[in-house]
């Protein structure tokens, strides 16, 4: 006779109610772009998302528009200890990382001439 652990009905609870599907926010805000390459410059604007936390084979949606006629950023993921980037992506869309860690984000400029806007990002798990 098979009796259910705890964990286990626990677990189709949430997948019933659906909680264990629905998208979630990791992480959200405006920053101005990485056309000084600081977290913080020298006016006191920031340039990189704060630190969030993602997790190993967990799908995540990032998503941002930069504020300005005629722009274009791409997102950089970065390791949150060594500023290293993990994760480079050109348009909106998914990331299915390999490794969970601490990570932030930046946006670069890339049309010439361009720079110093705001960007508005968000992240979040996938449906």
């Amino acid at each position: 006779m098979y009796i259910p652990s705890t964990q286990s009905v626990l677990t189709a609870g949430l997948a019933l109610t659906g909680s264990l599907t629905k998208p979630r926010t990791v992480a959200d805000g405006s920053v101005m772009d990485f056309a000084v390459e600081e977290c913080k410059d020298s006016d006191g604007n920031t340039r990189c998302s704060k630190p969030f936390l993602i997790t190993k084979s967990t799908c995540y949606q990032l998503e941002w528009r930069t504020e300005g006629t005629l722009t274009h950023t791409t997102a950089e993921v970065r390791d949150a200890g060594s500023g290293e980037m993990v994760f480079y992506r050109d348009t909106n869309g998914d990331w299915t990382p390999e490794k969970g860690e601490l990570v932030y984000l930046d946006f670069k400029p890339k049309v010439l001439g361009t720079g110093n806007q705001t960007v508005h990002y968000t992240v979040t798990t996938c449906e």
